[in-house]
């Protein structure tokens, strides 16, 4: 499965800024995906393809690259994504403990 890149990831590969990436995602240009209802991610394929088309502004804010999320920031996103389910089995581990405790 293919990894999606973030707003900051896409602003980093094309050399502008997160707010112009939104604006290209409400311009109709970027197909954006948004998981958990709030956080916008991007098919690389679709970011470099749109990189040969568009020409960006001359004197956007060159952002260096980062290679790779931090650790704390990759779990910052796995509890984000997760937290149903994590809430989900610690509520199922005190139900089971109270029926085996009780019974």
């Amino acid at each position: 499965m293919e990894k999606l890149w973030t707003t900051g990831e896409v602003a980093t590969y094309l050399g502008i800024q997160e707010m112009d990436v939104e604006q290209l995602v409400r311009e109709g240009q970027l197909t954006g995906y948004k998981l958990g209802g709030q956080f916008l991610r991007f098919r690389p394929d679709q970011v470099e393809a749109l990189k040969g088309k568009i020409r960006f502004r001359p004197n956007a804010r060159r952002v260096p690259a980062r290679p790779q999320d931090s650790w704390v920031e990759q779990l910052k996103d796995f509890v984000y994504f997760n937290d149903f389910y994590m809430v989900s089995a610690g509520l199922l581990a005190i139900l089971l403990m109270y029926l085996i405790v009780s019974g």
